[in-house]
């Protein structure tokens, strides 16, 4: 009784969470730089907000707005995620799957006998009708599916999910994504970068997917990667070609004035005859994500230290089209 009523409590934090960081997280209101945190006391002391919307311009997803019935089931998710000790990477694979099958929706209805927020068949040893409608259920055998498959936190989110749901159309997960990280973000209690724009919200999504990745020096990905390497495949994946290296990543954006730099911003360090030899991607409250040296993996740390040299604003090139006056 005191373990349900504890998993109980967690979850109600997890929903006023929800709803109180929803406004915050989607205008970058947050903290400075545009970065939001939502579970701190004070989000789980508000118990008003909105509901949380994806935007449209967010990838290439549907546009959504969570409801209440959604973000319950989101916070589910989170929360079960939590209660086994996985990491965050499961809960983002799970919410972009029950996103694609239902919408975050526990449906008794779906294709065949497919069911709930999964859309698991009883016909395929999933549960019972009875056992697949209890969101909590499938959630954990969800998860069950996924922790079999091999080294699915280092997958594309598209293969892992695929490997557990054997969908007839795997590549929709992956539009996804970008929401589905936004709302475990604000859940976990972690930090996530809003910023407007699809193009800056892809770069971030891309580049927080990868967080532990090891360092290789010349990696382009997708299991690791070295600075440039990175911040070159972020970009890429919001559709913005970028050159390979720092020296010339520096060269190609126009420059920001330190003081100015906002979340999709390149930070360059360490200048060397060619050019900097390092770059991280900006994503506020003085923070960025790099990939440091083959002695750490890609993280996120402070960029204000002594061999910072500015900043540059790649997309501001693609949107212009004008050529860095350097």
């Amino acid at each position: 009784m005191k373990a349900a009523a504890a998993g109980a409590a967690l979850l109600l934090l997890l929903v006023l969470a929800f709803l109180a960081a929803a406004t915050s997280i989607l205008t970058g209101s947050g903290t400075p730089g545009g970065v939001a945190c939502a579970i701190t006391p004070e989000a789980v002391s508000r118990t008003t907000g909105g509901p949380v919307a994806a935007s449209p311009t967010v990838t290439a997803a549907p546009s959504l707005t969570l409801d209440t019935e959604q973000q319950t089931h989101a916070a589910l998710i989170v929360q079960i995620a939590m209660e086994r000790g996985l990491p965050a990477r499961a809960a983002v694979i799970a919410i972009a799957t029950a996103l694609q099958e239902s919408k975050l929706r526990n449906l008794t209805y779906g294709h065949l006998d497919s069911l709930g927020l999964f859309q698991q068949r009883p016909s395929q040893g999933w549960g019972t009708r009875e056992q697949i409608l209890d969101p909590r259920y499938a959630t954990g055998t969800f998860y069950d599916h996924l922790v079999r498959v091999k080294q699915w936190e280092q997958l594309p989110l598209t293969r892992a999910a695929q490997a557990v749901q054997r969908s007839g159309f795997p590549d929709a997960y992956a539009q996804w994504e970008p929401l589905a990280q936004r709302v475990v973000d604000a859940l976990a209690g972690t930090c996530v970068t809003i910023i407007p724009g699809e193009q800056a919200a892809a770069v971030i999504a891309y580049a927080h997917a990868q967080l532990g990745r090891p360092y290789v020096w010349g990696a382009e990905g997708p299991t690791s990667f070295d600075c440039s390497g990175l911040t070159m495949r972020a970009y890429q994946a919001a559709g913005i070609s970028i050159p390979r290296v720092a020296a010339d990543q520096w060269r190609w954006g126009p420059p920001v004035a330190n003081g100015q730099e906002q979340p999709g911003d390149l930070a360059f360090f360490r200048m060397e005859p060619d050019g900097p030899g390092h770059v991280g991607l900006v994503i506020g409250d003085s923070q960025m994500i790099h990939a440091p040296n083959s002695r750490s993996v890609v993280k996120i740390d402070t960029y204000q230290r002594a061999d910072l040299i500015g900043f540059t604003r790649p997309a501001a090139r693609a949107t212009t089209g004008q050529p860095d006056p350097r």
